[in-house]
């Protein structure tokens, strides 16, 4: 097996210069590691990465702690939450690393309040770790920070913590006006759940477009969570209840289709009787029939965005936290009708 002296002795240089090529530093001279590198090439030598970690302290892993409601529950379960922004994100991630020597380990976790961290943080099998996903107390934060682990946080902005989310406000404001401009006079809001921190924000962007619009609009809000099946029940509870309205603005694409299997049992058209807009641009906005309008929240942009922070925060613990806002878009298709 080749090792570290034979590449040393055949380009007529020390140990810790190969080593220090391994690593990429800026201490060796080109020349040098040029002459290095293609040694290691001819040789076929493979760096002990077990040895390395030994000697640097680092892993070269980054982990992916995915944000659930139950770490157990399929997550392709009508009453589950779709996980599309999890994977999308990922595939950001994976992007901007592709040129670096990081892999990525993942966890799906409840963070439930309990004293308890994700496995890959506890056990410090990472370098630093991306937390994707708004469902978290304040307390799983504390334990994070204590870690003294590099984290970005995905999803929502946290005080304290590099972060990177989507203007919440905004889509849901952009949306429902939308909704107003193409002649909807009726319009309900599902939101997620009333607590959460982004089903807030995306209030105050309802409120706001109603707010700016000069003539009377009937309106309502409901909170749910965030799968298809709390989509089913909301939409079910205001039809019976006698509240129909020409439009509907939901707080994710998997309450939105839940809401649109309803509709469809109850022989109730779309878009003719009843218009409908989804939030996150996920693969089953597409597939719905009707393909269903919704808010892009750029989650591969965020991914990338969220791994150059890390890397930066990796290579400067002290440096200044940093929070950056995505702006949304709207993506135009089938399932809101102009009824102007």
């Amino acid at each position: 097996m080749v090792t570290i002296w034979d590449v040393a002795k055949d380009c007529n240089v020390s140990k810790s210069t190969v080593s220090l090529v391994i690593n990429n530093s800026d201490a060796v001279k080109l020349e040098t590691k040029l002459k290095v590198l293609e040694s290691i090439k001819k040789l076929g030598y493979v760096p002990n990465m077990a040895a390395r970690e030994l000697q640097t302290k680092v892993k070269n892993i980054l982990g992916m702690v995915f944000l659930v409601n139950e770490a157990t529950q399929k997550s392709y379960s009508f009453d589950s939450v779709t996980e599309t922004l999890f994977y999308d994100i990922f595939t950001g991630i994976s992007s901007h690393l592709k040129d670096t020597d990081y892999g990525l380990l993942s966890e799906r976790y409840a963070a439930d309040g309990s004293e308890n961290l994700p496995n890959l943080i506890k056990n410090k099998r990472v370098d630093g770790v991306f937390i994707i996903g708004g469902l978290f107390h304040d307390e799983f934060i504390q334990q994070l920070q204590e870690q003294k682990i590099p984290a970005v946080i995905v999803g929502r902005l946290v005080p304290g913590v590099d972060s990177v989310a989507p203007n919440v406000t905004n889509a849901i404001y952009l949306g429902t006006k939308h909704l107003l401009e193409t002649g909807h006079r009726n319009i309900v809001f599902i939101n997620g759940p009333e607590k959460a921190q982004a089903s807030k924000g995306k209030l105050t962007g309802f409120n706001k477009a109603l707010a700016e619009f000069e003539r009377d609009v009937d309106s309502a809000v409901v909170f749910t969570d965030y799968t298809g099946n709390a989509g089913f029940r909301a939409m079910r509870e205001l039809w019976d209840s006698g509240k129909h309205p020409d439009a509907v603005i939901a707080a994710s694409d998997g309450i939105a289709v839940g809401a649109m299997r309803y509709l469809y049992e109850q022989k109730i058209r779309i878009p003719e009787d009843i218009s409908i807009i989804g939030y996150e641009q996920s693969i089953i906005s597409e597939h719905a029939i009707p393909a269903l309008t919704t808010m892009d929240i750029n989650k591969e942009l965020m991914g990338q965005k969220a791994s150059e922070m890390l890397m930066h925060r990796i290579q400067n613990p002290d440096g200044n936290i940093v929070h950056h806002t995505f702006e949304t878009s709207i993506v135009l298709r089938d399932s809101v009708k102009n009824r102007g």
